[in-house]
């Protein structure tokens, strides 16, 4: 293949078809499935490279519609004020909200001006046992209809009163402390598993963070992250048992957990790669990567830590998720103390 100019990249779609995709930053983003290197193509990259070309899908959609609100959502400065890991949530929730049917009509197609409560309600009570999975579409709903009170598309927000399911779970399973000793007994120091079993416990950072960490994020005894969500910037003590692990895996690459062909982890690959080790090793199958970062809080939380000092290591920006585990925790230390005195009664 001849060499590909900047800013063009490609994959292939669910239907196997090669997708030419331009991306450069103060650009609108484009896509094209002409022959690469025909002159329809380069008449595309030199239309995507001077931002001639209309929003991606704006042929699609009919004035009005949530789909024009979509193309119009994707295109302002808005979209662009989301980090990359929220747009990319948001885009496919949205995408998959306008190819939802609501009777025999696909949600996109619905007028945002005739958009009432029921309708929304309708499609949350359709994911009930998802609740999850509704609650976040209501989220990224309530943030679309904004922007079209915002833009003038409508007076109000239909989603705004909607409330949120009630979710029967405590979201990822927590790593007990049988759990985390299982695991290091199949997987002894110097193996990739136990390195990032390490990384997710003595950091208790997201995956997405781990997967990122490298040689280069160490120095003087810390560890060194900017969060992907966030943004937040930490400075993480390297525990001892991090230090070991470390030391026991020699890395060529920039990044300490690589695939077998030497390649970065995808955010799906690495979760169920922690989870498959995680099986292998006797726990239950809904451990998690993620579970590891709530069982690095809980000991926090366990050895006394405030809520303060827990988010200086996890980066939560906000008291009400990290006061969880604080609570948990004092609530053992209590009914401990508790019992102890009517133990001789």
């Amino acid at each position: 293949m001849k060499r590909r100019p900047p800013y063009a990249s490609y994959y292939r779609d669910r239907q196997g078809v090669v997708r030419w995709r331009f991306r450069k930053k103060g650009h609108r983003e484009s896509q094209t499935k002409e022959l690469f290197d025909s002159r329809a193509w380069w008449a595309w990259y030199e239309a995507a490279q001077n931002n001639l070309l209309p929003p991606i899908g704006s042929s699609r959609t009919k004035p009005g519609s949530i789909d024009a609100l979509a193309v119009e959502f994707y295109a302002s400065a808005d979209w662009q004020s989301l980090r990359p890991t929220t747009r990319r949530t948001y885009k496919g929730i949205l995408d998959r909200f306008r190819d939802l049917k609501l009777g025999p009509t696909r949600c996109g197609s619905l007028p945002v001006a005739q958009l009432e409560p029921k309708h929304i309600r309708k499609v949350i009570d359709g994911m009930a046992d998802r609740s999850a999975a509704a609650n976040n579409l209501l989220k990224v709903i309530r943030a679309v209809l904004s922007f079209a009170v915002d833009r003038g598309w409508r007076d109000d927000n239909p989603a705004i009163h909607i409330k949120p399911l009630r979710r029967r779970t405590d979201g990822f399973l927590t790593w007990s402390e049988d759990d985390i000793a299982k695991f290091e007994a199949h997987w002894p120091l110097g193996t990739k598993e136990r390195l990032a079993f390490d990384l997710l416990l003595y950091t208790a950072q997201r995956s997405g963070d781990v997967r990122r960490m490298g040689p280069q994020h160490v120095s003087d005894g810390y560890i060194r992250v900017v969060q992907e969500k966030t943004g937040a910037s930490l400075q993480i003590p390297v525990h001892p048992n991090l230090r070991a692990s470390l030391d026991a895996v020699a890395t060529e690459h920039l990044t300490f957990i690589v695939t077998k062909h030497g390649q970065g982890y995808t955010a799906k690959g690495f979760s169920q790669w922690v989870s498959e080790s995680a099986n292998l090793a006797g726990l239950p199958k809904a451990a998690s990567a993620h579970g590891l970062r709530k069982a690095a809080a809980r000991r926090l939380a366990e050895a006394g830590c405030s809520a303060h000092m827990i988010m200086s290591v996890t980066g939560h920006r906000s008291l009400k998720e990290v006061e969880r585990y604080t609570r948990a925790a004092g609530q053992k230390d209590l009914a401990t103390s508790a019992m102890k005195r009517i133990a001789r009664t």
